[in-house]
């Protein structure tokens, strides 16, 4: 009697050290970890809206904090001085930030531009306006949001490309949801705007499009990334694969729910558009991984621009969850 006790007693606790570790991961997620992200308001950072909204980082076990800012670059300092633990930026600022020895490395793949028309970005101006070429903009202003940034890179770009002198254009820094304002009210005379706010511009009234400069410059370019630094991602390896794993899922959810009633809300409900409106939006690639050759040729128009003097590694600067799918 007494035996089958102490087994009934050992099959008990054998059954119970089973269950604890099934529910291991369970219990690893019980304690939340709040992420500090700074973000965008623009339809490149659907993805992880999408991630928020509908639960995929509460699953890893992770609560995401944003912090909205008007371009990439002005979420970087924040991340180099630890405000944030990853922000959602250009390759541009990314690089230019690594290149400064600020540790910084791409942990997520963003968005990007595919190889047809239309884009996500492009170059407007009012209605009867003759500029056609980059020519037409010498001695002229475009609005891009930051200086030094992707925007201002394709717009310098575009205007070599299309035969005129980039050093003789005047490029205002604008935030994007001031961009079309600035344009009506003659502060300049075009925007270099991305979406939602570029076919909220074209939808009103007295708005024309000018050119795509991404779309004449290069094809497939991987425009937007999430990045962390060196140090934080070493201190929180399991941390960033969970992340990056939510950021996966939500990537997957929108490129099959992009033409849904439940995506239309959720980008209305961080860009402040209508749900109406969202439906004409031009959504760019989600990818889950970046190919460094692409960095590479960005990298090129860099040096080009004088904002490189020469190009860092590619390979280096992407985190092994940028290149090697986290499922």
């Amino acid at each position: 009697m007494i035996r089958k006790t102490l087994r009934r007693r050992e099959f008990g606790l054998a059954a119970a050290a089973g269950a604890a570790a099934l529910a291991a991961p369970g219990i690893a997620f019980a304690q939340t970890t709040k992420l500090r992200v700074s973000t965008i308001p623009i339809i490149d950072t659907a993805p992880m809206q999408v991630g928020m909204a509908r639960g995929f980082f509460g699953e890893q076990g992770i609560e995401i904090d944003t912090t909205p800012t008007a371009g990439g670059a002005a979420g970087l300092p924040a991340l180099a001085a630890g405000q944030v633990q990853i922000a959602f930026s250009n390759i541009i600022s990314i690089v230019l930030g690594a290149k400064q020895g600020l540790g910084f490395q791409v942990v997520a793949a963003g968005a990007g531009t595919g190889e047809t028309l239309p884009d996500l970005a492009g170059i407007i101006a009012k209605k009867g306006a003759t500029f056609k070429t980059g020519k037409d903009f010498e001695g002229k202003r475009i609005a891009v949001n930051t200086r030094n940034n992707i925007i201002w890179l394709f717009a310098r770009e575009w205007v070599r490309a299309t035969g005129g002198d980039p050093d003789k254009v005047n490029y205002q820094e604008v935030p994007f949801p001031q961009m079309i304002d600035a344009v009506k009210g003659d502060r300049v005379e075009a925007a270099f705007v991305v979406e939602p706010f570029l076919s909220n511009g074209l939808q009103a009234e007295g708005m024309q499009l000018v050119a795509w400069p991404y779309n004449v410059v290069m094809k497939s370019i991987p425009v937007g990334m999430y990045a962390a630094t060196k140090t934080y991602i070493d201190q929180n390896p399991q941390l960033i694969e969970r992340f990056t794993r939510a950021y996966n899922k939500s990537v997957d959810w929108t490129n099959a729910n992009k033409a849904s009633e439940d995506f239309f809300k959720i980008v209305s409900g961080y860009t402040r558009l209508p749900p109406e409106k969202v439906k004409g939006l031009t959504l760019p690639p989600y990818d889950k991984t970046i190919d460094p050759k692409r960095i590479d040729a960005v990298q090129g128009l860099m040096v080009r621009n004088a904002l490189l003097d020469a190009p860092i590694n590619s390979a280096g600067l992407l985190h092994r969850t940028a290149t090697t799918l986290v499922r």
